[in-house]
C-alpha cells in the first residue's frame, strides 16, 4: 500500500491536467481507471502512454503492458521521495517526551515530525550504546517492527550501518579533538592491556582533564591491537596516541605494576623531551602514578593465601547451593526454618578478584546455621564434597574453624574494600581523597601486626610487607603530587597531611615533610607561571598586531590593566601558594562539598594555582577506566562477532564512551559495568555458568 500524505495538494493541482491530457472525446465511452497509480500519473493523447505528475517522466501504458511499471516507477521516483521527505518534516505531531534521566519521571508534551536521518542516526546509535550485533538490522522480527510502528523508514543494511558507524566515529573523535584543543591544558591518561578470546592483544588509553567549567571528564583515546606486553611497543603507542589526538601536554600516566610499564613510561619521557618546552611537568619527574587499587589487590592477594583452604570450601558450599535450582530451594527452606533474614541471593566469586571473594564471604557468614542444617536435611551435600574435581577431592564442607576464618576475614577486608571503592571511582575526583584512604590502610595494618590474633598478626605481616614495597615505610615512595593533591583540598591543606604525618615522625623531619611540600608547589607555581607569561606574551602580540593594523581600536590602559587583572603578584606581595595557604580551612564536616565547584568559585583569587589544581585533581589514582573498557570489548568480540576487523572494534569501543558521556556542560557521566559492580555491590550476575555443577 502506498502513503499518500503529503501528496493531496500535488494531487489537487494535477486533476484538471488528468481530466484534460487523459482520453477524451465525445464520441468515445470514458473507462473508469480504477488502479491506484491514476492518482499519480495522467494519460497522454492518444492513451498509450502516462505521464508522472512528480517528474514529468512518460511510461508505457497501454492495456497490454497494465499498470506495473507505473507502479514500480512511483516506488522508485526520486522527486515523489523527495517531495515526501519535505513533507513528512513538516508535519508534526504531538508527543509526551521523558525526561532524559533513567528515574526521571517527568514528562512534558512536544512536536516532531519524521525526519529520515535522524531516524538512522538513532539507529546507529542504538546498534553502538546496546552492543547489538550489525545484522540486527536485518533480523526478521525487527523489520517486521518497523514496518508496523514506521513503514515511512527504510531500514538500512547491515553494510550501510558499518559505514555509518565507522562515519558516526570520525565524526565524533573530530568533535572531542577540538574540545581538547580549545581547552588548552594538560592532560591524564590511564592504559592498560587486554587478550580477548581470539587471543588478540590489546591496549586501552583513556584521557581524564577538567574542562574551562571545573567539570572532570574521561573519554577512551584508543583501543588498538598491541603485537606484545613489552616496555617500548606500549610506549610507542602511547606517543602515536597522543600524536594522533594532538596532545601536546602530558600530566601523569596511571598505569599498573608490571615492570614493563616503568620502562613505557621512561620511553614517553625520553621522546616528549624532545617536543615542545613545556610538553612535561618539572621534566616529568612526578609522572609515572602507581594504581593504587592494583596495589590493593597484591596487598590483599597475600593476607587471603593465609587461609586459602577455608575459603575454598566455603567457595563449594555456594557452589554446591547454586548448582541447581532444586538445591537453591532446599537452601532457602533450610533459611526459612533456621528464621534467617535472606537478603539477596547467595554470592559465588570470581576467585582471581579478592573483592568479589568478600562479598562472597560475607554473605556466606550470615547463612552459616542455614549450612548447617542443609547438612543434616540433605544427604546429597555431604556426598558431594566427596566427588573429584579436576582430578582433586573437592575441598570441604566447611567446618567450625573456616567459619571462623570467614568472619574475621570479612572484618578485616571491610576496610580494603570500601577504600578500594573510593580508589577505583573515576566519576569523581580521587587524588584529593588518596593521602585519606591510603592512611586508613597503614593504621589498619598496624592494627593486625600488633593483634593478638595469630591468623591476623600472620595476615598483617604478610600484607605489610606488599605495602612497604610500593609505598614505603614512611610513604617516601608515593607520588608527591597525590600528596599535593590533597593539599589543594581546601578542608585540609598543609594542616591534615601534617596532622598525619605528626604520628610516623618527630619534629625536626615534620617540618622537613611540610617544607618539600611547599617547595614543590613552588616550582609547580614557577613551572605554570611561565607558561602563564609565555601565553600573556601571546596575547599581548597579537594585541599589538591588532594594534598595528588598526591603531584606534588599540587602548593601553585597557591592556595594562588585563594584564594586572591576570598577574600573579599581590598587594600584599604573597603568590598563590602563600595566600591560599594562609587562610583558614572551609569545614570538613559539610557532606554537601564538593571540591571542583569550590576551586570554581575562588578559582580566580589563584589563577595561578588554580591551573595546578586543575590538573592535579584530575590525575586518577587507578586504571579502572581503562579496565572497564575491556569489559565492552569482551561483550563486543565474543565468540560471533571474531571476523570484525580492529578499526570497527575500536570504532564500536570508543563511541560507545563518548555518546554515553557529554562534552561540555552537564557533568552527566554515567558509571560503566566495571564501576557499577563497584558502587552497587551487585551480586554475581546469575546466568554465569557453573563449572561442574
Amino acid at each position: 500500500m502506498v502513503d499518500n500524505v503529503g501528496e493531496v495538494q500535488i494531487i489537487d493541482e494535477v486533476q484538471q491536467v488528468s481530466s484534460e491530457e487523459g482520453v477524451s472525446g465525445s464520441n468515445k465511452r470514458k473507462i473508469e481507471l480504477r488502479s491506484f497509480v491514476w492518482k499519480h500519473f495522467s494519460k497522454l493523447p492518444g492513451g498509450l502512454r502516462a505521464k508522472c505528475h512528480y517528474c514529468r517522466r512518460s511510461y508505457a501504458a497501454h492495456s497490454n503492458s497494465g499498470t506495473s511499471g507505473l507502479s514500480t516507477h512511483l516506488d522508485r521516483c526520486k522527486v515523489r521521495k523527495k517531495m515526501k521527505a519535505e513533507n513528512d518534516a513538516k508535519q508534526q505531531t504531538l508527543v509526551f517526551k521523558k525526561g532524559k534521566g533513567k528515574d526521571d519521571g517527568t514528562a512534558k508534551v512536544t512536536h516532531i515530525g519524521f525526519n529520515r536521518e535522524a531516524c538512522r542516526m538513532a539507529l546507529v546509535k542504538m546498534i553502538i550504546k546496546d552492543e547489538l550485533p550489525f545484522r540486527f538490522v536485518e533480523a526478521e522480527g525487527f523489520l517486521e517492527f518497523m514496518e508496523t510502528c514506521c513503514p515511512k523508514f527504510e531500514v538500512p543494511s547491515r553494510r550501510t550501518i558499518t559505514r555509518d558507524i565507522l562515519e558516526l566515529y570520525q565524526n565524533e573523535k573530530g568533535l572531542l579533538k577540538s574540545i581538547l584543543s580549545a581547552n588548552k591544558q594538560r592532560v591524564c591518561i590511564t592504559t592498560d592491556t587486554w587478550t580477548s578470546i581470539q587471543m588478540s592483544n590489546f591496549m586501552v588509553v583513556t584521557a581524564h582533564f577538567i574542562d574551562e567549567e571545573w567539570v572532570l571528564h574521561k573519554r577512551i583515546l584508543t583501543f588498538t591491537p598491541i603485537s606484545n606486553h613489552k616496555g617500548d611497543g606500549i610506549g610507542k603507542l602511547i606517543e602515536n596516541c597522543l600524536i594522533d589526538w594532538g596532545i601536546e601536554k602530558l600530566f601523569t600516566i596511571t598505569v599498573d605494576n608490571a615492570s614493563a610499564n616503568t620502562l613505557a613510561i621512561a620511553y614517553v619521557k625520553k621522546k616528549l623531551a624532545n617536543w615542545s618546552g613545556n610538553s612535561m611537568v618539572l621534566n616529568g619527574l612526578y609522572m609515572h602514578v602507581r594504581c593504587s587499587a592494583h596495589i590493593i589487590n597484591l596487598i590483599v592477594q597475600d593476607g587471603l593465601s593465609q587461609v586459602s583452604q577455608s575459603i575454598a570450601s566455603i567457595r563449594n558450599a555456594v557452589k554446591y547451593v547454586r548448582s541447581s535450582p532444586a538445591r537453591l530451594q532446599k537452601f532457602k527452606t533450610c533459611v526459612d526454618r533456621e528464621k534467617i533474614s535472606r537478603g539477596g541471593l547467595m554470592v559465588l566469586d570470581v576467585p582471581t578478584r579478592w573483592n568479589s571473594t568478600y562479598l562472597m564471604l560475607e554473605k556466606a557468614v550470615a547463612f552459616e546455621k542455614a549450612f548447617e542444617r542443609l547438612k543434616e536435611d540433605d544427604g546429597h551435600y555431604t556426598n558431594w564434597f566427596d566427588e573429584d574435581e579436576s582430578e582433586k577431592r573437592r575441598v570441604g564442607p566447611p567446618i567450625d574453624k573456616d567459619w571462623e576464618n570467614a568472619k574475621r576475614l570479612v572484618k578485616c577486608l571491610s576496610i580494603f574494600y570500601h577504600v578500594t571503592l573510593k580508589f577505583s571511582s573515576s566519576l569523581t575526583v580521587t587524588s584529593n581523597n588518596f593521602l585519606n584512604e591510603m592512611w586508613k590502610v597503614y593504621i589498619h595494618l598496624k592494627s593486625l601486626v600488633d593483634s593478638n590474633d595469630f591468623l591476623l598478626n600472620q595476615m598483617g605481616y604478610k600484607m605489610e610487607e606488599k605495602f612497604v614495597k610500593y609505598w614505603g615505610h614512611f610513604f617516601e615512595k608515593v607520588n608527591m603530587l597525590l600528596i599535593v593533591a590533597n593539599v589543594l583540598d581546601p578542608r585540609c591543606k598543609l594542616d591534615f597531611v601534617i596532622w598525619c604525618f605528626s604520628s610516623l615522625y618527630d619534629i625536626r623531619k615534620v617540618d622537613e615533610l611540610r617544607a618539600n611540600i611547599k617547595e614543590l608547589l613552588l616550582k609547580l607555581l614557577e613551572n605554570y607561571g611561565g607558561e602563564s607569561n609565555r601565553n600573556r606574551g601571546e596575547r599581548c602580540r597579537a594585541v599589538h598586531d591588532g594594534a598595528s593594523s588598526s591603531v584606534e581600536s588599540f587602548d593601553p590602559f585597557t591592556q595594562f590593566k588585563k594584564m594586572k587583572e591576570s598577574s600573579n603578584d599581590d598587594i600584599s606581595g604573597k603568590n598563590d601558594v602563600e595566600k591560599y595557604l594562609s587562610e583558614t580551612c572551609e569545614s570538613a564536616s559539610n557532606p554537601q562539598f564538593d571540591i571542583l565547584t569550590w576551586w570554581k568559585l575562588n578559582g580566580p583569587r589563584y589563577p595561578i594555582l588554580s591551573q595546578i589544581a586543575k590538573d592535579v585533581l584530575a590525575i586518577p589514582v587507578s586504571t579502572v577506566a581503562s579496565e572497564s573498557a575491556f569489559s565492552t570489548g569482551g561483550r563486543i568480540l565474543d565468540p560471533f562477532r571474531s571476523s570484525l576487523t580492529h578499526k570497527t572494534v575500536e570504532s564500536l569501543i570508543c563511541t560507545q564512551n563518548w555518546l554515553r558521556l557529554t562534552l561540555l556542560g552537564e557533568c552527566t557521566i554515567q558509571p560503566s559495568q566495571e564501576e557499577a559492580e563497584f558502587y552497587e555491590l551487585v551480586e554475581t550476575d546469575p546466568n554465569i555458568e557453573l563449572e561442574n555443577a
